[in-house]
């Protein structure tokens, strides 16, 4: 059985244990843990603790700590510009996209996005957290707010892809090094004027094959083949 992850962005340790509290411990109730057990306790900036459980409180947790380290940061820094789609698309995307090993997710708006971003910050971090968990990736990725199309095209980065089912080239020469951006568009595809847009800001359009894709799974198939040519 897999141990049990627990995150903390600030831990509260003291006298070698560390408290657990309010929605991990909860998580930890919901999953069982007992008294005795190991788990590991990370806060998103690479430092795992592993622990064993001492107590279960109504409202907290203790787990003794028996080791530490600073887990391995990746070679490559993936950005993934994701424009607003569907809410329940969205967010597969969001928790797929941690688990292929994206570091920072930038939502926007584009012409044809059929969602607005609203103010969904603490779930779509409780999202990332949750997948982070999963697959043991013990580096947070960043999640920055909402931003517009032109202020997504206008960030730096060695690799600029822009993911379209027209006109798009294969991805492994588009890679010049990290950080790698590539931008997935909404379920309507890109506009003319915003493809020409993201070329003249340095953007390469990459195709992932002859079928369309929806936006969910050219996000999380991207990620993934961006890691595999970047040797990552």
């Amino acid at each position: 059985m897999a141990v049990k992850s627990v995150f903390l962005s600030e831990p509260s340790i003291a006298n070698g244990s560390i408290r657990i509290d309010g929605e991990e411990h909860r998580h930890l109730i919901v999953a069982r843990a007992e008294v005795g057990e190991i788990i590991e306790v990370f806060d998103g900036k690479g430092n795992v603790w592993t622990a064993i459980v001492e107590s279960i409180g109504k409202r907290e947790a203790l787990a003794r700590i028996t080791e530490s380290r600073k887990a391995e940061a990746g070679r490559i820094e993936v950005i993934l510009g994701l424009a607003m789609i569907r809410v329940g698309a969205f967010e597969l995307a969001l928790e797929k996209a941690v688990e292929v090993g994206v570091t920072r997710i930038v939502p926007f708006t584009a012409s044809r996005s059929n969602a607005a971003p609203r103010n969904r910050h603490e779930r779509w971090l409780r999202i990332l957290i949750e997948a982070a968990k999963q697959s043991k990736h013990y580096y947070l990725p960043v999640l920055d707010a909402p931003r517009t199309f032109d202020q997504t095209i206008s960030m730096a980065a060695a690799s600029k892809l822009m993911l379209a089912e027209r006109e798009g080239g294969p991805l492994k020469p588009a890679l010049a090094g990290s950080p790698v951006l590539y931008l997935i568009g909404p379920e309507g595809g890109w506009t003319d004027a915003e493809m020409d847009a993201a070329r003249k800001a340095g953007f390469q359009a990459v195709s992932l094959g002859k079928g369309i894709l929806k936006a969910e799974t050219a996000a999380i198939v991207g990620g993934a083949l961006i890691q595999y040519e970047m040797g990552n």
